[in-house]
């Protein structure tokens, strides 16, 4: 069991790529992978939103959740809709 967790980028990555969203999981220390984001060791979609000064913040945590439930999650492709930052701006 571990994690997932939603990121929101402050605005799309690019022109091409609109997207505003990474969901991710991990099993370790939820605190320590958000870190490696935070520093540009996490996924290449953080890395490229560091890289262009997007600034990101993780916005929800699901607990006790294993990969299917990430992969559930993800083929929903709604980041939008999970994400609470979004639905504020409605």
């Amino acid at each position: 069991m571990g994690y997932c967790y939603l990121i929101h980028f402050d605005r799309p990555i690019s022109e091409k790529h609109t997207c505003q969203h990474y969901l991710g999981y991990t099993s370790r220390s939820i605190k320590a992978r958000i870190a490696e984001h935070q520093n540009g060791q996490g996924a290449r979609l953080t890395q490229v939103a560091l890289e262009r000064g997007i600034t990101f913040e993780v916005v929800r945590i699901w607990r006790k959740v294993n990969r299917q439930d990430e992969r559930r999650l993800k083929n929903r492709k709604n980041g939008f809709v999970l994400c609470p930052k979004c639905k504020k701006r409605k």
